[in-house]
């Protein structure tokens, strides 16, 4: 019997490592975001049929964390699974291989 794995997704998101440095500033008229001394802070608008929402978020980060630029309408997310360079993906590939 032969081991298998799923075939990779090899969509490519626009994101930012993270550390200590990092300072963002994001605004449009949905969301308005900070990313500063390993603080997201996002203050997210949402409109719906009847109804109007605020949510006031603020996400504490590590230094390396990764967060992808998801749309206009969400800004900058941390993302719940783990993503890395294609680099480190294709070498974590070849390490299956051996």
């Amino acid at each position: 019997m032969e081991k298998y794995i799923q075939r990779p997704d090899i969509t490519q998101y626009p994101g930012v490592k993270v550390d200590k440095d990092t300072n963002i500033e994001y605004k449009n008229e949905f969301v308005e975001q900070t990313i500063k001394d390993l603080k997201l802070h996002s203050i997210t608008k949402v409109l719906g049929e009847g109804y109007e929402s605020t949510y006031d978020t603020i996400i504490t980060l590590e230094e390396g964390d990764i967060l992808l630029f998801e749309d206009e309408k969400r800004g900058y997310i941390k993302p719940v699974e783990s993503f890395v360079k294609p680099s480190e993906a294709i070498e974590d590939l070849q390490a299956l291989e051996d």
